[in-house]
């Protein structure tokens, strides 16, 4: 009976601790199972940027806007051949006092219609000095016309053209709003006097034609210098 007991009672005690040492270990939380990643889709190319068009030259195409197209004038019998916009027209007349060719501008509807480039070969003149008279003196261009002169100049330099050499500039007091220039030059043994009368307000578009012809004028030499008429 007593042994018996003994074996009861060291069952109980394994029972016992068994159960202290299960109570005693702490469960560790279940682990969430790791996610699986998802494969990155790859970047998308970039497509390579187009290079731009050129900018256009603007200051060419207003210069090939603005440049005007170029009438010819030459005559046989005439000892001059110019170049002239075709916004303007020219006559040319021969006497026997010279030649002359008068480039006006065609109907403009304001003050370039009075404006005009008179060129004139006198007969029998060789000289720009001996010219002068002819338009400074008593009964000479200026007096003429009711011209003032406002003062003259040798410096050539806003007219450089070879056969330039000396430049008379005047007022119209007829016409207040008008004024001009004459410039008085010599080639090939020939006097040229060449008259340029324009509106004061209008000065840079009739200088910016009126060296178009002078630019481009040339005397013929095969003609020149022209003799006084017998």
């Amino acid at each position: 009976m007593r042994h018996f007991m003994s074996i009861l009672g060291t069952t109980f005690l394994f029972l016992l601790l068994t159960l202290v040492l299960a109570c005693g270990q702490r469960e560790e939380p279940a682990k969430a199972p790791k996610a699986t990643a998802k494969p990155q889709a790859a970047p998308a190319k970039k497509e390579a940027a187009k290079p731009a068009p050129p900018a256009p030259e603007h200051g060419k195409e207003a210069s090939a806007k603005a440049e005007p197209k170029l009438q010819t004038y030459d005559e046989p019998s005439m000892p001059i051949k110019a170049e002239y916009p075709d916004n303007m027209q020219v006559q040319g007349t021969s006497s026997s006092e010279g030649c002359g060719f008068n480039f006006t501008f065609k109907p403009q509807g304001n003050a370039l219609d009075k404006a005009e480039v008179h060129i004139y070969l006198p007969r029998g003149a060789a000289t720009a000095a001996a010219q002068e008279p002819f338009v400074i003196g008593p009964n000479g261009l200026l007096a003429n016309n009711g011209w003032k002169q406002e003062g003259e100049t040798t410096d050539t330099g806003k007219f450089p053209y070879r056969w330039v050499k000396k430049i008379i500039s005047f007022s119209d007091p007829g016409n207040k709003n008008m004024a001009g220039k004459i410039l008085l030059g010599e080639t090939q043994g020939q006097a040229v006097q060449v008259t340029l009368y324009y509106p004061n307000n209008q000065a840079e578009a009739y200088l910016t034609n009126a060296n178009l012809i002078l630019g481009k004028l040339y005397f013929k030499g095969d003609q020149l210098p022209l003799k006084r008429a017998l």
